[in-house]
């Protein structure tokens, strides 16, 4: 007698924000990753753990040197002080909320900084598929 066929394991989720409000977070990001010179857009935080999240996390990662460029007077301890910094998280922030309706809560932040304090998972978004020419 064979073994009875086990049920397919279920696939985590790669968040806990649903469709489509992912989706146009998705391509709210493609347009700022066109704009900015930076490493990626990625979600961070509660709502890719749990479903019972507060608010939408999304990180951009800039090189060290990009960052220093557009931020020239930010240092690792008072970034989120500094007012260029805060106006575009804060522009940013609520476009992206505007656009998908969700609760975004948008930060800039240099590799070396990002790398440092912020250990958990990161889901890449705003990603462009290339596509082949036609023959």
């Amino acid at each position: 007698m064979s073994e009875p066929e086990q049920p397919p394991e279920k696939r985590k989720k790669p968040s806990h924000v649903g469709v489509p409000a992912i989706f146009k977070l998705q391509l709210a990001c493609q347009q700022l990753n066109a704009a900015y010179e930076s490493y990626g857009i990625y979600l961070v935080g509660s709502a890719i753990e749990r479903p019972d999240w507060r608010d939408v996390d999304v990180v951009m990662i800039m090189s060290d040197e990009e960052f220093k460029r557009e931020f020239p007077h930010a240092t690792a301890s008072t970034f989120e002080m500094d007012p260029k910094w805060l106006i575009n998280s804060i522009a940013i922030s609520d476009w992206l909320s505007r656009l998908t309706g969700l609760p975004i809560d948008f930060k800039i932040q240099a590799q070396e900084w990002a790398n440092a304090l912020h250990k958990g998972p990161r889901h890449a978004l705003g990603m462009r598929v290339a596509r082949e020419a036609d023959e």
